[in-house]
């Protein structure tokens, strides 16, 4: 059989270009789909998408102080944050009862007696038994007798020997915060951390009011 080369080739040419041709246009009348149009999320100006402005405060969305810090202030209890991660399980000192005054002239020494059983009981036992070591090593000397002591010995335990409570950062930041610089965050989580539970809401409200842990052993109880 005799095949025309022109043809065939024409031929071939043809059915190649319709297996790999591109689809179809769809023929008249039928039906046009269009595709469906998506919206993506805007991009800020740094190029975030869905980035929105911060509410400003007082509207939804805004930052908030924190519930601890709203129910000390509002004079509820302050709950416990979380599991404690420092081991304090020893037993609160019960050594106030042998404190002497080194006279009768000692104006002090009922209020320091005093407040040395409300640290004894108030801290936590480590820092307990540090500050009434540290009035005990006062008894019977004209030292006991500044108005102070008791609290200079509370706050000195506070400062060497306390553990540092994670859970207590969140009551502290909005305190901090608010203080501008006069209060940093180390001081007052070892103010909350040295204390008992019961005690949390006296200390927040001390550093709040003062902007200073310095004078807060007063508050113990």
């Amino acid at each position: 059989m005799q095949i025309d080369r022109s043809r065939f080739l024409l031929l071939t040419a043809t059915m190649a270009q319709g297996a790999c041709g591109g689809a179809s246009q769809p023929a008249a009348g039928d039906p046009v789909v269009a595709a469906p149009v998506v919206t993506l999320p805007e991009e800020d100006r740094s190029g975030a998408k869905g980035s929105t402005a911060a509410p400003p405060p007082g509207q939804p969305g805004a930052e908030q102080p924190s519930e601890v810090f709203i129910a000390a202030l509002d004079g509820e209890t302050v709950p416990d944050l979380g599991l404690s991660a420092c081991d304090d399980g020893g037993v609160a000192p019960r050594g106030c009862s042998t404190l002497r005054a080194p006279g009768p002239q000692c104006e002090s020494f009922t209020d320091t007696r005093d407040m040395c059983g409300k640290l004894a009981h108030g801290l936590q036992p480590s820092v307990a038994e540090k500050a009434v070591d540290c009035l005990l090593a006062k008894s019977g000397k004209q030292s006991l007798c500044t108005f102070d002591a008791a609290n200079q010995c509370g706050m000195s335990a506070v400062r060497k020997v306390s553990c540092i409570e994670p859970f207590t950062q969140s009551a502290c930041a909005p305190v901090v915060k608010a203080c501008g610089g006069r209060l940093t965050m180390k001081d007052c989580q070892a103010l909350l951390s040295s204390v008992t539970s019961k005690n949390r809401q006296n200390m927040i409200a001390c550093v709040t009011e003062g902007c200073s842990i310095d004078y807060c052993m007063y508050s113990v109880e």
